[in-house]
């Protein structure tokens, strides 16, 4: 699996690129707030840092110790550039490379959906974290039935025109969760949930204009709580 997720950190994460727009990027932009609703902290982890641009939008507000961790040793040289002060390490989800209790705070988003072993992978961010420390993690939601039905043209159209894959040449294995599978991972881990939610509707590309994009955030941000985000989130904390 590591292969897999170097290659594509080769073709997609080689240098670090310009942080999101979170007037477009809503995922970016919520997962921002629910940390900094989280701060101030004494230390702070980023469990799949990708190309560190949570480490690097947040610097000014994290605290002195702040780490991350990836499997890709390919991405962490990316993380690096963009976010020199972290100690920045090459790991999985499932064998996480820090002591027990090291942290306060916990981010992982858009990662457990990809583990393997997703119990373990709970329970080590469970170990990394102290006695009532926090947990804001973020997964791909299996009722994400708006962004389905907006993107079923297009997803149409690929499959006749035999076209997947000519976007992006590796693609990475994702299981999705409910609400309730979620909670109940967490739960099992150790973690007391405090707060669930979804959010963001989106287009692919190539429909996935900035206006329109802009048009949906504002949608979804006027909704009451819902369950048809394409992003679910939980803030949870350690037992």
């Amino acid at each position: 699996m590591r292969s897999h997720y170097e290659e594509r950190a080769e073709q997609q994460y080689a240098a670090p690129q310009p942080l999101p727009d979170p007037r477009v990027d809503r995922k970016f932009a919520r997962i921002c707030a629910l940390v900094r609703e989280q701060l101030p902290a004494e230390s702070f982890l980023d469990a799949g840092c990708g190309d560190g641009r949570y480490l690097r939008a947040l610097d000014a507000e994290l605290p002195e110790r702040i780490a991350g961790v990836d499997i890709s040793e390919r991405i962490i040289e990316t993380a690096r550039a963009a976010a020199p002060r972290a100690d920045l390490r090459q790991g999985n989800l499932e064998q996480l490379p820090f002591g027990d209790g090291e942290f306060d705070l916990a981010l992982s988003t858009q990662v457990i959906e990809h583990v393997l072993d997703q119990p373990r992978g709970a329970r080590e961010l469970a170990r990394v974290l102290r006695p009532g420390g926090v947990l804001v993690i973020s997964t791909d939601n299996d009722r994400a039935w708006v962004s389905r039905v907006l993107n079923a043209p297009r997803m149409a159209l690929v499959r006749a025109l035999r076209l997947s894959g000519r976007h992006s040449r590796v693609q990475s294995p994702a299981s999705g969760f409910t609400r309730e599978s979620l909670r109940a991972l967490l739960e099992d881990a150790g973690f007391e949930v405090e707060r669930i939610e979804t959010f963001r509707f989106h287009v692919m590309w190539p429909l996935d204009f900035a206006p329109l994009q802009r048009a949906l955030n504002a949608l979804d941000e006027r909704l009451p709580p819902h369950d048809a985000g394409d992003v679910l989130a939980a803030v949870a904390r350690k037992r």
